[in-house]
């Protein structure tokens, strides 16, 4: 009897070259599809995570105008103790420069209003471990930019939110920073990025660091998204951008 089909031994066989690259290439497209969802998704937590700390601020803020007869914080004061900014106090130091300057930020104005210094504070999306990143005081310090026509500019008279035309226009806080090519270590040709502390009319210190936007936020407690306005954006460092939302001079959204 001649043995069955059924009986031979099975054939054992490999991956083909062929099929063995069509599973390497699935794989790695699976890889950068979920690397790609996690980045995606880490950014929409952090983003969310920068508006909940802008609308505390104007919480805080809002706070402080109740109590000060309508009146924003000021943006800075001499006192005798050193330079009272809005967001603390920098004491006086002598011979101490940039990123050695001593901030105490329970001194300052909005802090009662707060109390939780270095948190809703620091935007998660700054990126403070950048080789490129140049500190202002000792450590992280602010990472807002305040209106400063609203705190009276450079020891002036802050206004007062009857002074407002609409609230829901008039920026209060924002996502800022500063290219800076001036100050040692950073140079012309080694630019460096810095937490700024102002929005103003002239200066390129939205920094888009969002995907490419800006949070920010009005007096009115609503925040938005914004994108620099075209011709103001500033790439001098890899990875980062910084810029304006209004054309340069303007002062739209701002008093």
């Amino acid at each position: 009897m001649n043995p069955s089909v059924h009986d031979a031994p099975a054939l054992r066989r490999g991956f083909t070259i062929l099929e063995l690259l069509t599973a390497v290439g699935i794989i790695a497209v699976l890889g950068t599809l979920t690397c790609g969802g996690w980045m995606y998704y880490r950014g929409l937590a952090t983003r969310a995570v920068c508006c909940n700390n802008l609308r505390e601020l104007g919480a805080a803020t809002n706070m402080y105008c109740s109590d000060h007869g309508g009146s924003f914080p000021p943006y800075s004061q001499k006192t005798p103790q050193g330079t009272m900014w809005y967001f603390g106090l920098e004491s006086s130091s002598a011979g101490a420069g940039e990123g050695d300057r001593d901030l105490d930020q329970s001194a300052g104005p909005l802090y009662p209003y707060i109390m939780e210094v270095g948190k809703i504070e620091i935007c998660p999306a700054f990126d403070y471990s950048n080789a490129l990143w140049k500190a202002k005081f000792q450590g992280a310090s602010y990472g807002y930019g305040y209106n400063w026509f609203l705190g009276g500019t450079s020891g002036g008279t802050p206004m007062t939110n009857t002074q407002l035309g609409s609230t829901s226009q008039t920026i209060l806080f924002g996502d800022c920073g500063q290219v800076n090519t001036f100050q040692a270590p950073a140079s012309s040709a080694n630019p460096m990025m810095e937490e700024f502390y102002i929005i103003n009319q002239s200066d390129k210190t939205i920094h888009f660091r969002h995907n490419n936007h800006a949070n920010i936020l009005f007096v009115d407690g609503h925040v938005e998204s914004w994108v620099p306005y075209p011709g103001t954006e500033d790439r001098r460092i890899k990875g980062q951008l910084f810029g304006r939302i209004t054309p340069v001079g303007s002062k739209a959204m701002l008093k």
